[in-house]
């Protein structure tokens, strides 16, 4: 009972830590520097954890040269998979931010065991597994798709009634689509980053220290993205940081006005005079993702793979929900209808049955 709870929890936690990151993305202004700090502390949680669960973190002699070079690459696509839900969240809300990544998982999971790829055996589409799929693009559809059409729907009307223009369609009835479909393809990358530290978990005999050495490559990648940002001069202009302030109290995010006293500073006192000015919670996303990958680590050989897999999407939906619905961290009030609660259900039903199946 307790593993199951355990698995709920590390899954609840991962749209908690989405929305901490995009609370921090606010603060520095950019979603790579937010990334960098949840990859920062998710990185030394895990060495912890790999120094003093399991010995150390040394590799075998011989080890690099003998793998396969898209062996290092999950670093990479959890750099993108984290960084693409920050600007994702504040476009779609918890709730989708956690279920377009799971059709895309879901889809891109059954390619990948298809076709043997990442060094898995292959393993045929049954007829269990397609049903699954399908179930979950009919949950999608409930969830997402027709609350969709409602909604532009009523936007379509109110803005012909006032402007007597036909044609009208606002662009916030479009923007949705194009960032649901960036949700699925997160979801694919986050499956193939799956995929490639399994495979690295397998040939060092610990899926933590595989899941260590890919937030180290992960942070070296940022580190390089930020430290080009800063050389670049990407957020050090006060006009554009004046306009980038204007358009998000358009968008209507609140930045409290603090931090713009210290927008032009340099670097590191900027940095430091931020985490004076911030709640601490902002700053510690990445221990949440740390235990999110341990967790996952340690309940796959005590509940067996596919329990956990759909124990934790359990905990990240309820966790989505209840950020959507409570407003959790600052993040904006959502309603949630009883068609999205339906639509999760079967999304989690098709989940289900392509995992154990």
């Amino acid at each position: 009972m307790l593993p199951m709870i355990f698995g709920i929890a590390i899954g609840f936690g991962l749209p908690i830590q989405t929305a901490i990151n995009s609370q921090l993305r606010k603060v520095l202004r950019s979603p790579f520097k937010a990334s960098l700090v949840s990859f920062i502390v998710g990185t030394l949680v895990l060495w912890l954890i790999v120094t003093f669960a399991e010995g150390g973190s040394n590799l075998p002699e011989g080890f690099v040269a003998a793998e396969p070079w898209w062996i290092w690459l999950g670093g990479v696509l959890g750099v993108l998979f984290l960084t693409g839900n920050i600007l994702l969240f504040p476009k779609l809300g918890a709730v989708q931010t956690v279920v377009m990544p799971i059709l895309g998982q879901i889809i891109a999971s059954n390619i990948i065991d298809m076709e043997g790829w990442f060094g898995l055996t292959a393993h045929p589409m049954t007829g269990m597994r397609a049903f699954g799929i399908l179930l979950a693009i009919v949950g999608i559809v409930l969830a997402v798709v027709l609350p969709g059409f409602r909604s532009a729907g009523v936007t379509s009307t109110q803005g012909r009634a006032a402007r007597g223009n036909k044609n009208n369609l606002q662009p916030s009835t479009r923007g949705p689509w194009l960032w649901q479909v960036v949700g699925i393809i997160l979801g694919a990358i986050s499956a193939g980053q799956t995929a490639i530290n399994g495979h690295l978990g397998s040939e060092l005999g610990s899926a933590t220290l595989a899941a260590f050495i890919s937030f180290i490559i992960g942070l070296l990648l940022l580190t390089v993205i930020v430290v080009l940002q800063e050389a670049l001069g990407y957020a050090g202009l006060r006009g554009r940081r004046q306009r980038t302030s204007r358009n998000e109290t358009a968008r209507g995010e609140e930045r409290p006005e603090e931090f713009d006293t210290v927008a032009t500073a340099r670097p590191g006192v900027r940095w430091l005079t931020l985490m004076g000015k911030t709640p601490w919670w902002t700053w510690v996303g990445g221990l949440l993702g740390a235990l999110f990958v341990f967790g996952n680590s340690y309940l796959a050989p005590v509940l067996g793979t596919g329990l956990t897999v759909v124990i934790v999407l359990l905990g990240q939906i309820c966790g989505g929900l209840a950020v959507d619905r409570f407003g959790l961290l600052h993040a904006p009030k959502r309603v949630v209808t009883a068609m999205q609660m339906l639509g999760v259900a079967v999304l989690l039903a098709g989940a289900i049955i392509v995992r154990l199946f």
